[in-house]
């Protein structure tokens, strides 16, 4: 009898922390903006390299120029997820995540000129983002691809 709760309770204990490690599957994909500047095409690719950290890429074309470039990690650094900014400032910025929940996460950074605060989203399949720094925000709507 004891053998059987004992693997109750690590059948438990293994789902409850894949679940939570799969936290940004919903992320995975190819995405394309819908709300663009007229001309232009940005889109987002995001992938699973571990169960602790997603590697995205977002940039923005023009005619078949590249105008904007930006490297994007979600890693959890013990037991904090962080979202990385790499390619927009000299460093990489970082926006720890003050919020997380299936669909969706938020990440601050309030000595960030801009953005101060990040938020993705899904909604009915669709990918939402936004950044803002007090009244200032700027949405991103995508579909995925």
């Amino acid at each position: 009898m004891k053998k059987s709760y004992f693997f109750i309770l690590i059948i438990l204990f293994v789902s409850c922390n894949s679940s939570q490690e799969t936290q940004f599957d919903w992320l995975l994909g190819t995405w394309e903006r819908t709300n663009d500047s007229k001309g232009n095409k940005t889109y987002e690719y995001w992938t699973k390299k571990s169960d602790t950290e997603y590697i995205g890429l977002g940039c923005t074309l023009k005619e078949k120029d590249t105008v904007f470039k930006e490297n994007i990690h979600l890693i959890k650094d013990k037991e904090q997820w962080v979202f990385k900014v790499i390619g927009v400032n000299e460093t990489p910025t970082l926006f720890p995540i003050t919020s997380l929940n299936k669909t969706s996460f938020i990440g601050e950074n309030p000595e960030n000129e801009f953005p101060k605060k990040i938020i993705y989203s899904s909604e009915n399949g669709d990918l939402k983002a936004v950044i803002s720094a007090g009244d200032d925000q700027i949405s991103f709507l995508f579909k995925k691809k």
